[in-house]
């Protein structure tokens, strides 16, 4: 199987530089098991959520045009070329979450994995797998579910809108959107999330625990 670097050498740089590595002073993490009341805000004006998005689409975008062989290719050419893809995803996606400067914690990579899966899976299974794997866990206070959730409701809309026409990107999905879960359980890590710290201090500088 021939590889197009072209296209993989900068899906790569994208996907596999791991976000912790720019959590600076001015972002904080919280376990997801705790109440985020107060914190949203602060979560959605942290600009690295949206770079995360960004390139966790623009990497998965690239890696399935270098990866999808042309439907008279052989199928172990097929099969490898999945397995690569899956590969290399499932690789960036363990790197956002073990990567974390939150002692035995894991960083969740929910905006990347969010972007992973538009690059990756149908328009419409994308986007009706997205709002059940994001709103249940929501709604039923449990975030960090929404990783093995992902890995069930993109499979299951895709299915459900294209049959087998996209069997090979649901495999991905479900796949690589079950690693950081899978790691989390086999390290006994917890979820945290980053989000921005408040600017406000108190006279001496420090900053309120209640604001952090």
């Amino acid at each position: 199987m021939s590889l197009d670097w072209a296209r993989i050498a900068p899906a790569l740089l994208l996907l596999l530089p791991p976000v912790g590595l720019f959590h600076g002073r001015k972002v904080h993490l919280r376990a997801l098991s705790r109440d985020w009341e107060g914190y949203w805000r602060r979560t959605f004006a942290l600009p690295l959520h949206y770079l995360d998005l960004v390139r966790g689409a623009a990497g998965a975008w690239l890696l399935a045009a270098a990866l999808t062989p042309a439907a008279s290719a052989a199928a172990q050419v097929r099969h490898e070329a999945l397995a690569l893809k899956i590969a290399l995803l499932a690789l960036a996606a363990l790197l956002q979450a073990a990567v974390c400067k939150e002692r035995d914690s894991a960083h969740a990579p929910i905006a990347f994995l969010i972007g992973v899966v538009i690059g990756t899976a149908p328009p419409l299974a994308s986007a009706f797998g997205l709002v059940i794997a994001v709103a249940l866990p929501l709604g039923a206070n449990s975030p960090a579910a929404f990783f093995p959730m992902l890995a069930i409701t993109v499979p299951a809309a895709g299915s459900l809108f294209t049959g087998r026409s996209h069997l090979y990107e649901l495999i991905t999905v479900a796949v690589v959107a079950i690693v950081p879960w899978i790691f989390t359980l086999l390290f006994s890590r917890d979820f945290v999330s980053s989000y921005r710290a408040s600017p406000k201090r108190s006279i001496s500088g420090h900053v309120p625990d209640q604001l952090k």
